[in-house]
């Protein structure tokens, strides 16, 4: 009876010490890239920072700075080798994503008391910036770049409020709102899950964004890049079972594949609206759009609308040739948005590289 109690006193102990550990392994990620550049001063430091909290595909965080801190102006660009030559092969999601970055950028840089300009030059964006008099940092536009964030969770199928439809609509031409149980909500929804299922049966759909994927703590946290555990919702122990059973190779596998087409049926049938943006194909016309999408995105941060792209249909055949005729509407679609409220919104991890991995001071 000894022994019993003994050889079970041990498995409690062993069980409580995985518990615990397992509760230490679950807790949020928190990095803390460097803000530091040599001979730029600290408001343009924290005014890039901020500006890399942007939206974009994967979390590849694509973009590439060349900085002339003597003349008040940077030219940005795309970093090729970060671009997804398998589900972006055209850069469509790239410029857009460049985009976001140069609208977060904008309203950074106006937090700390700058006016803007920007400026499309080929494959180059121009940014300029001006300091205001007696300008005071606008704690409220950072805290804004902070909260907002990509939420995978499940929403509420409680349609957007009708008021805050109209002001969307009044503000975006180019941005059209279907909310749950009009016919091309239910057309997105539908052709969205068979994207997602096309992919989950390409191989090489399956294997790019498994080596986008982070599968521990300190994996992330030195790449500073990718999708972990906590930016797909997962919290606690649940997120600590995923890092212990999930791999890049497993990521690669028929049984992940699987769960992400269940995981996309969840989050499809759980939602308010879908937000179609549109726009042209050129360069300039697509940072243009990822601008919208990045000041879009904010405008829904404030009225506590969780967001999460949802680009398979414009990612795959036959659905991309198909969905601009079958919505009606003018101009190809870019993007599409899955929209609804949540009990928390939550925040952004910050998940982002060191200001000095992708800008280059120019003195």
């Amino acid at each position: 009876m000894i022994i019993v109690f003994s050889v079970l006193g041990a498995v409690i102990i062993a069980l409580s010490a995985v518990l615990t550990a397992a509760a230490i392994m679950g807790r949020p990620l928190k990095v803390n890239p460097s803000r530091k550049l040599d001979g730029v001063n600290d408001d343009i430091q924290n005014a890039l920072w901020y500006s890399s909290i942007a939206a974009n595909s994967h979390n590849t965080q694509m973009w590439s700075v060349r900085l002339y801190p003597n003349e008040n102006r940077l030219l940005i660009s795309i970093d090729e080798s970060r671009v997804l030559s398998v589900v972006d092969s055209e850069k469509r999601e790239a410029y857009i994503s460049l985009g976001c970055y140069i609208e977060t950028m904008c309203v950074a840089f106006g937090a700390y008391g700058y006016d803007t300009q920007v400026n499309c030059d080929d494959l180059t964006v121009q940014f300029t910036y001006q300091k205001r008099a007696n300008a005071k940092v606008d704690t409220a536009k950072l805290s804004l770049i902070d909260k907002r964030h990509t939420d995978k969770s499940a929403y509420s199928n409680g349609k957007i409020e009708q008021k805050t439809v109209t002001a969307f609509l009044n503000k975006y031409s180019a941005i059209t709102l279907y909310q749950n149980g009009d016919e091309n909500f239910d057309y997105i929804k539908r052709i969205s899950l068979d994207a997602v299922t096309v992919q989950s049966a390409n191989q090489a759909y399956r294997d790019e964004p498994a080596e986008c994927m982070r599968f521990s703590d300190k994996e992330a946290e030195n790449k500073l890049d990718g999708i972990t555990a906590d930016m797909i919702g997962l919290k606690g122990i649940v997120k600590t079972f995923y890092y212990w059973t999930t791999t890049r190779e497993s990521a690669k596998g028929d049984k992940f594949a699987q769960q992400g087409i269940d995981t996309a049926k969840k989050q499809l049938n759980n939602c308010g609206a879908f937000a179609v943006i549109t726009g042209g194909n050129t360069f300039e016309e697509l940072i243009n759009t990822g601008r919208k999408t990045q000041a879009f995105w904010f405008d829904c941060t404030e009225n506590n609308i969780a967001v999460q792209p949802f680009s398979a249909a414009l990612e795959t055949q036959p659905f991309s040739m198909s969905i601009q005729n079958d919505l009606g509407v003018t101009s190809p679609v870019q993007m599409i948005l899955r929209l609804g409220y949540v009990d928390e919104y939550g925040a952004n991890c910050g998940l982002r590289r060191n200001l000095s991995d992708y800008i280059e001071v120019v003195n």
